[in-house]
């Protein structure tokens, strides 16, 4: 299975790299937010900075993530012939997790081009990044799923993966706050956890129904 997953994951990247069509969109409207934030606010303090860098993480997440299915819509029972569900699921989400990492890094750089990163400690900052994009691609990659069953797909989605990342958000955001020196806590590890054991619970649940659905 794990060469199945790969060489759905190598399908993947490079049927994205030869259209660049969502990336190119999401990275043009990424430095028009950037560049609006800069002309509006010319300098972004530390208490903003949290705030402006999460918002910036959700509209990527919407836009990269949320269409994971709809390119395969019409290939549905020919995969479904090739590859194990399974396979097919780990395949999207290790893409998702790829492209918004990309994405997210690409944020980073515009952010500290435009102002200054005020980050003190990189290693929670780090470890907060990576766990919370794993969470949100698992929640976006089985949502995907079940939008692209449906036919109002972008209202489906919002309603039905917001309240599922809130958590994230909310102890990424907790997270952030502590590692650019705004909260003084040592109990930070509780929001890691958290934020871990929701990944793994998404991970887990999908596993269990995703070839369930995929076979519907």
């Amino acid at each position: 299975m794990v060469r199945q997953i790969f060489s759905l994951l190598s399908k993947d990247v490079r049927a994205e790299w030869r259209s660049k069509q969502s990336i190119n969109g999401i990275i043009l409207y990424l430095f028009s937010t950037i560049l609006v934030l800069y002309y509006s606010l010319v300098k972004v303090e530390k208490f903003l900075w949290t705030g402006v860098f999460w918002i910036l993480l959700i509209f990527l997440s919407v836009n990269s993530l949320s269409g994971s299915f709809n390119k395969d819509k019409n290939r549905h029972w020919y995969y479904y012939t090739l590859a194990h569900p399974l396979a097919i699921y780990f395949s999207k989400l290790l893409y998702n997790v790829l492209m918004l990492s990309v994405m997210t890094m690409l944020s980073l750089f515009l952010l500290s081009t435009f102002f200054n990163i005020p980050i003190q400690d990189w290693w929670i900052f780090f470890i907060t990044l990576v766990i919370s994009i794993l969470g949100i691609s698992a929640i976006f990659t089985f949502i995907s799923l079940l939008t692209s069953k449906a036919n109002d797909q972008g209202t489906l989605m919002a309603i039905l993966a917001t309240p599922l990342i809130f958590p994230i958000l909310m102890s990424g955001s907790r997270l952030s706050m502590i590692s650019i020196g705004i909260l003084q806590d040592s109990g930070f590890i509780k929001d890691i956890t958290s934020i871990f054991a929701i990944d793994i619970l998404a991970i887990s649940l999908s596993i269990i129904l995703f070839p369930i659905l995929w076979r519907d």
